[in-house]
């Protein structure tokens, strides 16, 4: 399905607000910061362990995915490091990895070219 005026890659303007792409993407991208943000708290990281102040984070729901993906609570360095390493391979680590990826994915995983 094609939206109006626009491709998926470039979608067009709602037609119900009027509101452009951009400033859809740039909305949604404000209230994750401020979810992130107001819902920090000191506690313990899932990753390094340690009592920190810890972030939400959830990592991007795959369509073949029927449920939502849980809630995990990192400290600002390992946010960072979960934020970058999913979008530079598509998984937070190697259990992410073995957990949710396919045979391929998996097997360059295992070599270390993921």
């Amino acid at each position: 399905m094609q939206p109006p005026l626009g491709s998926l890659v470039h979608p067009g303007d709602c037609t119900c607000c009027g509101i452009s792409w951009p400033d859809h993407q740039l909305e949604l991208d404000r209230q994750e910061v401020l979810l992130r943000l107001g819902t920090a708290h000191e506690g313990v990281c899932k990753q390094c362990g340690q009592k920190r102040i810890v972030f939400r984070y959830v990592r991007e729901q795959q369509p073949w995915e029927q449920d939502e993906p849980p809630v995990m609570w990192f400290c600002a360095r390992d946010w960072s490091i979960a934020r970058e390493s999913e979008e530079t391979t598509g998984f937070l680590d190697f259990n992410d990895l073995f957990d949710r990826g396919s045979d391929e994915q998996l097997e360059a995983g295992l070599r270390g070219t993921r």
